[in-house]
């Protein structure tokens, strides 16, 4: 539907219409003094209750590495778990929700490490779909074949793997 409620909205696939996604906190964000380097919070449960550092504790601990512990958590339950073809992203994943804080990498790190993953991906496997681990045999072989016929005319019109937002 369109935003104006005129008709049907288009059909775009992600990589010719980029979506852009915000992980949000719902109100459980704080700011901190850039000064201080590793600041203490008493726990604040979110909606993953699996983060190892609060299932024993109330103690102040450093929210940081429970940020990379919860956004680690979520790429895992979303899609690793459920998905094929994120095998590359488990090393990392591994790291960011390991029990011990300490041990996790920074978000820059994260975000580096990402980097790094991303440019070692051929440009087939960027433009690989996703599919459920569940997927029924018969749709599969169907969704795959529109799939790649999609992205044999993307890469005939010399449309990006990874779209850059802005771009027609």
């Amino acid at each position: 539907m369109k935003r104006d409620f005129s008709g049907r909205a288009r059909f775009r696939t992600r990589t010719s219409g980029p979506p852009k996604y915000f992980l949000i906190d719902f109100g459980l964000s704080r700011r901190y003094d850039p000064s201080v380097v590793e600041p203490r919070e008493i726990p604040i449960w979110g909606a993953d209750k699996e983060v190892p550092e609060f299932q024993n504790s109330n103690e102040p601990c450093n929210p940081f590495p429970t940020d990379v512990f919860y956004v680690g958590n979520m790429i895992r339950k979303d899609f690793i778990e459920p998905k094929r073809g994120f095998e590359f992203m488990e090393p990392l994943i591994l790291d960011m929700v390991q029990q011990d804080p300490s041990k996790r990498p920074s978000m820059d790190e994260v975000t580096e490490r990402f980097r790094t993953i991303l440019s070692d991906l051929s440009h087939w496997k960027l433009r690989s779909r996703v599919i459920g681990k569940e997927e029924n045999m018969f749709y599969g072989v169907l969704r795959d074949s529109l799939h790649w016929l999609r992205q044999v005319k993307s890469v005939a019109r010399g449309v990006p793997a990874i779209p850059i937002p802005g771009s027609p």
